[in-house]
């Protein structure tokens, strides 16, 4: 029933911003979340039932580990992130900037956290996909701009 709650807690149409953690437990098949990054992924962004968008903050983290990798496997994400329909890596612009620095100078957020939110905040996501514990908390004042789903909250997935 996690797949019904899931769904109900992501209502389509509603755009959603996916952060590292998400695209993280997808590439990764022994993450306890893979089941459920994966459905988000490819069940209802994909479908183009919740279209999403990445930050370039989150471009840049998930590439980290495969280019560390013996040989590189960054081309597989670069890949994934040009290909898979109805998810949009969004370039920073002005706009995503003002967001940030706003979200920066009222709630202290780090650089990166402030970039990831206001990216999704301007590109008018309606919930953040994570896994991460810190973002309901660093969110909770923002509930009325982006809500937030954890994809722990759904386990076990079926």
């Amino acid at each position: 029933m996690s797949r019904a709650r899931l769904e109900r807690a992501l209502p389509a149409g509603d755009r959603l911003l996916l952060d590292t953690t998400t695209l993280a437990a997808y590439f990764d098949a022994t993450e306890v979340t893979h089941p459920v990054a994966r459905h988000v992924i490819d069940e209802l962004v994909a479908s183009g039932r919740n279209p999403a968008v990445v930050s370039m903050v989150t471009v840049m983290e998930v590439l980290v580990r495969p280019l560390r990798a013996s040989p590189p496997g960054h081309h597989t994400v670069l890949a994934f992130l040009r290909h898979v329909p109805n998810l949009e890596a969004v370039p920073l612009g002005v706009e995503m900037a003002q967001e940030a620095a706003s979200l920066r100078a009222v709630y202290r957020f780090s650089p990166p956290d402030a970039l990831v939110i206001g990216s999704g905040i301007a590109c008018q996501v309606a919930r953040l996909v994570t896994n991460d514990g810190d973002w309901a908390r660093k969110l909770a004042r923002h509930a009325d701009r982006i809500g937030v789903c954890m994809l722990r909250d759904y386990l076990p997935f079926g």
